[in-house]
């Protein structure tokens, strides 16, 4: 009975937190959502249970323990400490996570931390490790060279209108998608802002279809129409991404004769695939692996990773 009122208590605490601003840390964002948002980040979806149960889930698995503080405090700190602005300063969890994988394979997986903090354990250690994820991944940091598993972050502010290349991580094409579906692309290259790395090779990106045309009469070609949303930078922030008038002339300057204009977009095969290869027909289809550029709609601030050999 009284686990019942304190979790219909907390339920209420939760739902005020999202009316009154100032009263959470972050008030744009409900402690609830925080809590959808770490498990995501740890384990791919939402899980089930209440609210107290949930975050002493997450606290345990990333800490070994849970913490004291009141639910919202415990909320807030946890959730800076993996997606956000640690309270030291220092890089989060899911900035050290992505140098990990960046100095192993100079490209980041994207997917579930739990997942990807196996992987690398399994890669360097030939098996699957015990213990907090915390402890875990400064292990990993050990391993790959970062001294006393610290990351060296810089705040900087990525420009508007910096243009980034990026790769297709699926096929696309007018007799495969409708408008409304989901589309996987990655940056093809790293990004730097001065020295320091705001956007890593294989960090992944979100759009969206937002027009199929279908072969028509009098030679009408099928056409598919992609609206970029965003991809993740080195911190995890969300940058805003589209195809500009900057990004057409790099695809044009980039593609020469051999990239196709597809939805308004300057498309470059994968190694092997000719200009030729993405209309079959009066149909279109966009290879997994092709590339094109984006860029970006404003300025961004956010944590970057100092470059050292």
């Amino acid at each position: 009975m009284r686990k019942q009122l304190v979790t219909l208590m907390l339920t209420c605490i939760f739902s005020i937190t999202a009316l009154v601003p100032g009263f959470a840390a972050d008030a744009n964002i409900p402690a609830a959502d925080k809590i959808k948002a770490m498990e995501v980040m740890l384990y791919g979806s939402a899980q089930e249970g209440s609210l107290l149960q949930r975050m002493d889930n997450i606290e345990y698995d990333v800490n070994g323990l849970m913490t004291s503080e009141s639910i919202l405090e415990r909320v807030d700190t946890m959730y800076n400490y993996l997606e956000g602005k640690p309270e030291d300063g220092g890089a989060s969890f899911a900035t050290r996570l992505n140098m990990v994988e960046w100095r192993l394979n100079e490209s980041m997986s994207g997917g579930p931390a739990k997942s990807r903090i196996e992987a690398a354990e399994t890669l360097l250690n030939g098996k699957v490790d015990d213990g907090a994820l915390s402890t875990r991944l400064e292990d990993l940091l050990e391993l790959v060279s970062y001294e006393g598993g610290v990351v060296p972050v810089q705040d900087v502010t990525l420009p508007k209108d910096s243009v980034i290349k990026v790769e297709f991580t699926e096929e696309l094409g007018n007799k495969i998608n409708k408008v409304g579906d989901e589309v996987g692309f990655k940056a093809a290259d790293n990004l730097y802002v001065n020295d320091v790395l705001v956007l890593p090779k294989g960090a992944t990106g979100i759009g969206k279809v937002k027009k199929v045309v279908q072969p028509g009469i009098f030679g009408k070609d099928g056409r598919v129409d992609i609206d970029f949303m965003y991809i993740c930078g080195t911190d995890g922030t969300k940058i805003p991404v589209f195809v500009g008038e900057l990004a057409k002339q790099q695809a044009k300057s980039y593609a020469g004769a051999a990239g196709a204009a597809i939805g308004g977009m300057i498309i470059l095969g994968p190694v092997g695939v000719v200009g030729g290869a993405f209309v079959k027909g009066s149909s279109v289809t966009i290879p997994k692996g092709s590339v094109t550029f984006v860029q970006v709609s404003e300025d961004v601030a956010m944590q970057g990773v100092v470059y050292s050999e």
